[in-house]
């Protein structure tokens, strides 16, 4: 079988270009075969693997969601997926924290050459054209992290979010959107929307149903009495049972802003494309490698 290892060489300290290598390895010492897919820039890495689709029995992701969301957006924009490998070694790892894949990279190649999969669900927004593999959101916490500075987040780490939010809280900064989805129609003014192609984030189970559908949940007309449940959302990632938000469950999500302002989405941790925007829940579309005692856990 051959196989297509897509990462970054520019990212973090060349790790990536080593942990590519030794699946290399692994993949010819099981008689398999294995090449490099790289590229100059996130655009011609989607068109370099949307080729391999064609040439290829399988495919495996190094890094985050960044990296995977690469991969799945030109599995979206083919209209078809081959098997997918992870190898986890980005900042965010929501997805292969969900599937129960090894964050230890010598055990996520294991997993990887035993060749047990399950079929999985992403989503897609953009009519088909970007991938969503982890995380979906809008609104203005969505804009704090779009606008973060890197050296801000090494100076003062994680607590740079809340900090930048609660300054936030008062302003004038939600935004009127029209809110279709199954069952679902409302205008509303969002303060954040954050939508999730699992029931978890980093490993954390932040609602109680584990359905293969897109998770919702909005928060909006936020006011300072609100601040509870806001610093609630930020340290756990739980709302479902607050006044203060709305929890949708649905296969579809269509997003149309009310302002002449641009409202931009992020998508997997970076900046995406501004509404309006419709994100689709794609079931099973992707055969994931798992460890075999994964297939029967939620």
């Amino acid at each position: 079988m051959r196989y297509g290892i897509f990462f970054n060489p520019n990212a973090g300290d060349g790790n990536a270009e080593k942990l590519a290598k030794r699946m290399k390895v692994k993949f010819e010492q099981a008689e398999h075969s294995a090449n490099f897919l790289t590229a100059p820039d996130p655009e011609k890495a989607v068109e370099k693997v949307k080729e391999a689709i064609e040439e290829y029995d399988g495919i495996v992701a190094i890094g985050g969601d960044g990296s995977l969301n690469i991969v799945g957006t030109a599995f979206v924009q083919a209209g078809k997926s081959l098997p997918l490998g992870i190898i986890p070694g980005g900042t965010i790892n929501n997805f292969a924290k969900r599937w129960h894949l090894p964050l230890d990279e010598e055990e996520a190649m294991d997993v990887i050459i035993a060749g047990h999969q399950r079929k999985v669900g992403i989503a897609a927004c953009q009519d088909r054209q970007k991938a969503v593999i982890s995380s979906f959101t809008f609104g203005s916490f969505a804009d704090i992290s779009n606008e973060v500075r890197q050296n801000e987040k090494r100076k003062f780490g994680l607590i740079v979010y809340p900090l930048k939010a609660l300054k936030q809280i008062g302003k004038d900064t939600s935004y009127p959107v029209e809110i279709k989805a199954d069952n679902f129609h409302e205008k509303l003014k969002v303060w954040f929307s954050l939508a999730t192609t699992t029931h978890s984030i980093g490993g954390r189970t932040y609602v109680d149903t584990d359905y293969d559908t897109l998770h919702v949940s909005i928060l909006h007309n936020m006011r300072f009495r609100k601040l509870l449940q806001l610093m609630r959302f930020i340290f756990t990632g739980r709302l479902k049972e607050s006044n203060a938000m709305t929890y949708l469950e649905t296969e579809k999500l269509e997003l149309t802003p009310l302002t002449a302002k641009k409202i931009y989405s992020r998508i997997d941790g970076d900046k995406g494309p501004a509404l309006p925007l419709t994100v689709e829940f794609l079931a099973d579309f992707v055969p994931l490698y798992v460890p075999e005692k994964s297939e029967n856990e939620k």
